[in-house]
């Protein structure tokens, strides 16, 4: 899942506390690649860690929830039947398979946030409203102790995330490839032809629905965070 859908998941499926320092710790993993490729949260030390401040134990909290909705969601029939599909829909001869594997589940991931965007014009406000209740640099401090990683520079991320507010473009098909392109420029990695990664955005568009991501999830008893 993504940003917006790990945040209707929990605060509107599982009806979770809507608390500032959680959200951010579980924007943390999808913002991460933004702030750096070779600093890595250790996430044993993240795990092992026993925070004694609200703050530390909502960021740990919220860290760890990211992980183990994302562990379900990409293991859930429905993900992996609309990667199948997806893949077969566009056809990819000559993309390397991997790139091809790694764009359908991160334009899956986006077309969820799409569709959420446009059944409730109030959620993106909504998500930054509760994202401007923590202290960036205090949060980017206390992260680097949990996951026992250097986040200087982190507090900075977080602030511009927020300012810059760029999932507004996840509302268009040709914002979704655009995102797509700008997370392969992060990654180090080859973009594959505008035409074609356009296609992929409007195809997973077609595929995807929030709601039967929510009932594979939400039936699935392993949901521990």
């Amino acid at each position: 899942m993504n940003y917006l859908s790990h945040f209707v998941f929990n605060h509107e499926v599982r009806d979770l506390p809507c608390e500032s320092y959680f959200a951010l710790g579980v924007v943390l993993p999808d913002l991460w690649m933004r702030f750096s490729r070779k600093r890595r949260i250790r996430w044993k030390a993240v795990r092992a860690a026993e925070p004694t401040n609200a703050v530390g134990r909502n960021l740990r909290a919220g860290l760890l929830n990211h992980i183990e909705a994302d562990r379900l969601f990409h293991t859930a029939p429905v993900f992996l039947r609309w990667q199948r599909e997806l893949k077969e829909r566009v056809g990819a001869d000559d993309i390397h398979p991997a790139l091809v594997d790694f764009l359908a589940h991160a334009m899956l991931e986006l077309a969820l946030d799409h569709h959420l965007l446009h059944e409730d014009e109030s959620l993106l406000p909504r998500f930054f409203d509760v994202l401007a209740g923590c202290d960036a640099e205090l949060a980017a401090q206390r992260v680097g102790v949990l996951g026992a990683v250097d986040t200087d520079g982190l507090g900075a991320v977080i602030s511009g995330f927020r300012a810059r507010r760029f999932l507004h473009h996840y509302r268009t098909v040709h914002g979704l490839a655009d995102v797509a392109s700008l997370i392969l420029a992060l990654a180090g990695m080859p973009p594959p032809p505008e035409e074609w990664l356009r296609n992929l955005a409007h195809q997973a568009v077609s595929l995807s629905a929030p709601g039967e991501v929510w009932k594979d999830l939400c039936i699935d008893q392993e949901l521990r965070v």
